[in-house]
């Protein structure tokens, strides 16, 4: 079997891809934690699921445009102005958003140029996809903090479920 040269190079490329990657998911990381404070709620109604709506975008999409505009779409239709649209570090959450996601465009693309890459879209959204990855671990995780605040809260033992059965 013999191995063409495009195939040579996309393998190159995505070892490239991950080797950046890597090298970045540690501040990605950082930078969802910043992003979403204890000290600073979230939106009521932006959950992980959301986020991981943006996870499915950003492996899907040919440019990062895509998902700003998305996300300008969300902003439109919350109506309720307790999602996308509510306030969040004195701006709209989507809007606050969109500011993060040019800084993750910004990292990466400093990556690439380090790496000679600067024309490599699809990194800039893998680490697009990775940032919201750790985001909506972030978003789970103060939910469960939220919870465990809460006064009346019903903590169970063990692996008790609601209705008592295992």
């Amino acid at each position: 079997m013999k191995v063409s040269e495009t195939q040579i190079t996309d393998f190159v490329l995505e070892r490239a891809r991950k080797k950046d990657l890597d090298e970045l998911k540690e501040e990605l990381a950082r930078r969802a934690a910043d992003f979403l404070k204890e000290s600073k709620p979230k939106p009521k109604e932006i959950g992980d699921k959301q986020i991981k709506n943006l996870v499915a975008m950003a492996q899907m999409a040919a440019t990062p445009l895509e998902i700003k505009a998305f996300i300008e779409y969300q902003m439109g239709r919350d109506s309720s102005g307790q999602g996308w649209a509510a306030e969040f570090n004195g701006k709209p959450f989507g809007k606050a958003l969109i500011e993060e996601i040019e800084e993750v465009e910004k990292l990466a693309r400093d990556r690439l140029k380090d790496s000679n890459r600067t024309g490599d879209r699809r990194f800039v959204l893998l680490c697009l996809a990775h940032f919201f990855g750790y985001l909506s671990w972030r978003v789970k995780y103060l939910e469960y903090l939220l919870k465990e605040k809460s006064p009346g809260k019903n903590r169970r033992t063990g692996g008790e479920r609601d209705d008592g059965n295992r």
